[in-house]
């Protein structure tokens, strides 16, 4: 093809899906998605303190946190031993960065499918893609792929631009389905003649929009219909598994019993080069990937029973019957995960009544215990266990904001290191406290090893005492101090606040499940 011409038809293709891209950001539910999605892969992206920013990330949404607590939960996670995780930030520590990386987005893609007219379609495409997921995550060590979060990832957004097209294009969806049956055309020329453009080129070009890595976007390309050589790096071995684990589920969907063996022995011809596997060997990963779904099943409230594809996949691994679906397993304290997951609180006084202060001795009383467990843990960190701490005080009490502030003797200075809320890098780098002692608030806490409550900042009794730059940079009106002394000397505090004058009280049995928290913190900081 001449250049002038391959350059006019890719100039177009960009301009198509960047109508499409228009289109979508006018849709209620598709720019929230979009700003989820993105965000977590920009902190995967990053090096400097992922953990942290990726808990932030997913607790800014109630749903998604929820789910994703009872995901990490259940019995699909059981051999990590995770039965009584409470926090986002334990649950990153103890079952890996990717892991929830993979599953928060998985929850994410599957929020954005719901209470649509296609809901029912769209959740059978969802646990099609969820399987593919589940599959490649199991085979990752066949295919030599070491990291077998990002296999799930490739696998499971394999097929976007499909998918997201059945939910916001469901015209030219059906469209496209039509061509395919009437005219016999490929599913990429059907697509392209009813959008614009192919489902593939949508996927890549919405994946590229997200921020997700070159990797996973080269993995949406369709492989080639000849048989497939060993990939020679990375990137061809994911898109060939991604590629491997949607054929085989377009296989069960579409293949009758009769023709069974025979699509086994083809698709096995297909990859065996780069993905040696046998019928039998096969039939073990789709039972064991139903196994998995089974739990998700629950926590997204998919009923696997109704669905064909998971019926059919049954067959195939020769099962008698879908795996038990297990409640979520419940945190060693009692109370449920979603009572765990807190809204968060910049946004949760307009959208959802406070908690009552049963739910949040419960909470804080959970994650006492789950602090409790880590600190006999050698494998975890100070810092993990601090940012446990955190989360718990900012989900259970429902602060505005949680950061930890720490001694930086070099600088002379107490400085934020970590913690929650919206914008809450602003707040880390604005908070520097000078060490010499001065009259304000700050010091006082700290010099008298004194838990104190400023309900609001412009009381005459108090205002002389808040000092100049915490005005000018951080300035909400009622704060909390929990000073952190080890050895009679102060070496931080814990800052919990709320914008409006008033907005914090803490009733004495809350502020005794608070104080027992920091004192896990001077705990974990004796301990290191």
């Amino acid at each position: 093809m001449f250049p002038k011409l391959e350059a006019r038809i890719s100039d177009a293709k960009q301009s198509t899906l960047d109508l499409l891209l228009q289109r979508l950001q006018r849709n209620n539910d598709f720019p929230a998605l979009s700003e989820a999605v993105g965000d977590i892969n920009r902190i995967a992206a990053s090096e400097k303190d992922s953990v942290n920013q990726l808990s932030s990330s997913i607790l800014k949404d109630f749903a998604l946190t929820s789910k994703l607590l009872k995901l990490v939960n259940a019995a699909f996670y059981g051999r990590a031993g995770a039965g009584s995780i409470t926090t986002i930030s334990r649950a990153v520590v103890m079952l890996g960065f990717d892991a929830v990386r993979s599953n928060a987005l998985s929850l994410l893609l599957f929020n954005n499918l719901q209470d649509h007219a296609q809901a029912q379609q769209l959740k059978e495409e969802f646990v099609k893609v969820l399987f593919a997921g589940m599959l490649a995550r199991e085979m990752a060590g066949k295919a030599h792929i070491k990291d077998a979060e990002e296999a799930f990832i490739c696998a499971m957004f394999h097929n976007l631009g499909r998918t997201l097209a059945m939910f916001h294009f469901p015209e030219e969806t059906a469209a496209a389905k039509n061509l395919m049956q009437v005219e016999g055309c490929s599913e990429a020329k059907a697509s392209a003649r009813a959008l614009g453009l192919s489902f593939e080129e949508l996927g890549a070009g919405i994946a590229k929009s997200w921020g997700f890595p070159i990797e996973i976007v080269h993995s949406m390309k369709k492989l080639p219909d000849e048989k497939i050589r060993i990939g020679t790096n990375n990137a061809e071995r994911l898109r060939m598994l991604a590629g491997f684990s949607n054929e085989l589920c377009e296989m069960i969907a579409c293949t009758p019993e009769a023709g069974r063996a025979k699509a086994l022995a083809s698709i096995s011809a297909r990859y065996g080069a780069s993905l040696p596997v046998t019928p039998k060997h096969l039939a073990a990963q789709v039972e064991k990937s139903l196994q998995d779904i089974a739990h998700f099943a629950v926590v997204v409230n998919v009923n696997l029973k109704q669905s064909p594809f998971a019926r059919q996949a049954l067959k195939w691994a020769g099962t008698g019957d879908l795996p038990h679906e297990q409640p979520y397993a419940k945190a060693a304290s009692g109370p449920a995960a979603s009572e765990l997951a807190g809204l968060d609180p910049a946004s949760a006084l307009a959208s959802k009544p406070r908690k009552t202060s049963a739910e949040i001795q419960s909470i804080l009383t959970a994650g006492l215990k789950d602090v409790g467990s880590a600190l006999i843990d050698d494998k975890l960190k100070t810092d993990d266990i601090l940012r446990m701490i955190l989360e718990v005080m900012y989900t259970g009490m429902g602060f505005g904001h949680v950061l930890l502030c720490l001694a930086v003797e070099s600088q002379n200075v107490i400085c934020g290191k970590f913690g929650f809320g919206v914008d809450v890098q602003r707040l880390l780098k604005a908070f520097r406290l000078p060490m010499q002692e001065r009259p304000d608030v700050f010091h006082v806490a700290l010099k008298n090893n004194a838990d104190i409550l400023i309900t609001d900042i412009d009381d005459p009794k108090i205002a002389a005492r808040i000092p100049g730059w915490y005005r000018q940079h951080i300035g909400a009106r009622t704060f909390v101090i929990l000073p952190i002394v080890v050895k009679s000397k102060p070496v931080g505090m814990i800052y919990a606040s709320r914008a409006q004058t008033g907005d914090i009280t803490i009733p004495e049995e809350e502020l005794s499940l608070l104080k027992a928290l920091r004192n896990q913190a001077v705990l974990a900081i004796k301990q290191s």
